[in-house]
């Protein structure tokens, strides 16, 4: 394989979104190669053309099971450490979600969230224990957030409190869990906002998003990576932190007294 189609090719396997979403000129830029390289390599694997290609990564992606999940797993480690392998992997994917998402998309999504009457965070599946950890601190330091799930007992009454003062943190990722989807569709329905943490431009959350903030979980073996998505709200809880200094203070210290006059924590 010609060396402008095997650099096309890095692409495809490593970052298969920006096939999904680029045209071929662009993505022979990122590479210096021609436009013709890149239609080239996609006849190379059997497609007509580039359209086919970028036709078959976004039905891939739909499906949450990318190109490069096809790789061989007993080929992964070899040539370093597997733990290293898989680090590695983490970070890139935190680079990328970092130079992909805009800081003044950062910051609009903190104001909407600071300025919210009441916030709903919802994530199922996979993406429980992300949306978990986020409600927990977010209402510790708010009072005014709660996690969201079907078939927990107050989710009725939950989405019965959805309006133009609510905003609803999606978070979402392949294979996009119904019940989410069904959630902030209603909330829309309300006039609700919604924040979407998300993978890419085809997820089916990012046609109700007021705010789509792209993560990359990108992973060689059947297990996506959570590291990025896990940073995004990270900086997102620190952001909020800073630009709401005093009330934030005010509510800690409260649960602090709380903590203190039950005991909660181990001591010597």
């Amino acid at each position: 394989m010609p060396a402008g189609q095997k650099k096309v090719a890095k692409i495809l396997f490593e970052d298969p979104s920006k096939i999904a979403f680029k045209p071929a000129f662009e993505i022979g830029n990122l590479v210096n190669a021609s436009e013709s390289t890149v239609i080239r390599l996609s006849q190379t694997l059997g497609y007509k053309g580039y359209a086919e290609l970028q036709e078959f990564v976004q039905k891939e992606i739909t499906k949450g099971r990318t190109v490069v999940q096809h790789q061989e797993i007993s080929n992964i480690g070899k040539e370093q450490p597997f733990f290293k392998t898989v680090m590695a992997e983490d970070i890139s994917n935190i680079q990328s979600t970092m130079n992909d998402i805009p800081e003044e998309t950062i910051e609009e999504a903190v104001k909407l969230i600071s300025e919210a009457k009441n916030v709903y965070i919802i994530g199922n599946l996979s993406t429980y224990g992300l949306a978990h950890f986020f409600a927990h601190w977010m209402n510790t330091v708010f009072r005014n957030v709660e996690m969201i799930n079907y078939g927990d007992p107050r989710y009725y009454t939950q989405i019965s409190n959805f309006n133009s003062d609510t905003v609803i943190i999606s978070i979402v990722f392949p294979r996009y869990a119904k019940s989410t989807m069904e959630t902030v569709k209603y909330g829309k329905q309300r006039g609700a906002k919604v924040v979407a943490i998300t993978d890419s431009e085809l997820s089916p959350v990012h046609s109700y998003a007021d705010i789509m903030l792209k993560t990359v979980i990108h992973s060689k073996i059947n297990i996506d990576s959570y590291l990025a998505p896990m940073s995004l709200i990270n900086a997102i809880m620190r952001s909020v932190t800073i630009k709401n200094s005093q009330r934030v203070e005010e509510n800690l210290k409260e649960i602090e007294k709380v903590y203190k006059d039950n005991d909660v924590f181990h001591s010597e």
